[in-house]
């Protein structure tokens, strides 16, 4: 495997076993090369700038951000195959086990379990369990919010975290200042959502709808319907992407909205126009949608016209402007695949 950029030209030839998601906006990318175990650490020029020590695996693979920090898992004697044991399908280690926060030069910057990491903040934990609870700290270490809560989610967006406790949401700057003054109750963790481009969207299951609120000025500025999410959540609350919240209705189909509370795509009368169930159409990334029509997908724009035909037998989002797609033609194999632009011209397509 290797690495083209997005116009579709090589920039490293294949030679690893493995590559593990893309290059960070720092440009490091973690990778495995054949008959190697230990994943090592790569520059945009596929230079090795750092290999993982052994029995220490990176973290959900994540590559080091611009601080040069990531998160590792050291399972102390690895090799001893007394301390694994088959836990249903899969072999779990028993045996000693910390995680950090590595430098690239190898030197540890704290003790935590990484979870997530956005503009130089990390979420962490104790361990790795799931149930663990939550904080923020920075890239040297310091707490800026304690593990106390239940789910932190990082915008990609804004300086903001989103927090859950004990059945309650709330807001917080990167300093640790709480937003809003009052808690939002919220029934599930799945019903937690970030700050997207300025706006957050929070449930109130009393009024059978969510806010979205203008987090500078605390004001809310529309409510969007709830979404449905399956048969046990029927009525979740909806999510915004590309400006757009996606409104989902088991009958009805889909819609789509603006944060004010605008239908985003007027039907007869400004009435929100819907697209029935089966075109299972997702959310906006980059302006566009996926849909399916029959067997194949493709991509609505803004205006819900076709921007791009349904041609396709996957419906992967469009990232840096491009979209990962199969054809038809490739049968159920996911070893062939193409890459197209936001208006369905093919940047680069495996032959082979």
């Amino acid at each position: 495997m290797g690495f083209m950029d997005v116009h579709g030209n090589v920039v490293i030839e294949p030679q690893f076993l493995q590559t593990f998601g893309d290059f960070s906006e720092a440009g490091y990318a973690v990778v495995q090369r054949p008959g190697e175990k230990q994943h090592i650490i790569i520059n945009t020029l596929g230079e090795t700038v750092f290999v993982i020590p052994k029995d220490h695996k990176s973290v959900s693979f994540t590559p080091p951000d611009k601080h040069g920090v990531f998160g590792v898992m050291h399972q102390v004697d690895a090799d001893n195959k007394d301390l694994w044991h088959l836990d249903g399908r899969d072999w779990a280690f028993q045996g000693e086990t910390h995680y950090y926060a590595m430098r690239l030069d190898g030197s540890i910057a704290f003790e935590a379990y990484l979870s997530g990491a956005i503009a130089g903040y990390y979420v962490f934990s104790n361990s790795g369990k799931i149930n663990d609870k939550r904080g923020l700290m920075n890239h040297e270490g310091q707490v800026v919010l304690p593990p106390i809560y239940d789910q932190i989610r990082p915008s990609t967006t804004d300086p903001y975290v989103t927090v859950m406790k004990d059945g309650a949401a709330n807001v917080f700057t990167f300093d640790g200042t709480a937003v809003f003054r009052q808690w939002f109750e919220i029934g599930r963790s799945t019903d937690l959502r970030p700050v997207t481009d300025g706006f957050w969207v929070a449930p109130t299951p009393a009024k059978g709808h969510a806010d979205v609120f203008d987090v500078t000025s605390t004001e809310v500025i529309g409510t969007l319907p709830t979404t449905y999410w399956s048969p046990m959540i029927p009525r979740a609350c909806p999510t915004l992407s590309g400006g757009i919240a996606c409104i989902k209705h088991p009958e009805k189909g889909s819609a789509y909205f603006f944060p004010d509370g605008r239908a985003a795509m007027p039907g007869i009368l400004g009435r929100p126009r819907w697209f029935k169930p089966e075109m299972r159409t997702g959310y906006f990334y980059e302006g566009r949608a996926s849909f399916k029509l029959g067997e194949v997908w493709g991509y609505l724009d803004l205006s819900g016209r076709h921007a791009i035909t349904p041609q396709f037998y996957s419906n992967l989002p469009f990232r840096d402007e491009l979209a990962r797609v199969r054809y038809p033609a490739d049968g159920n194999s996911w070893d062939r695949y193409s890459y197209v632009d936001r208006e369905g011209s093919v940047v680069w397509h495996q032959e082979d």
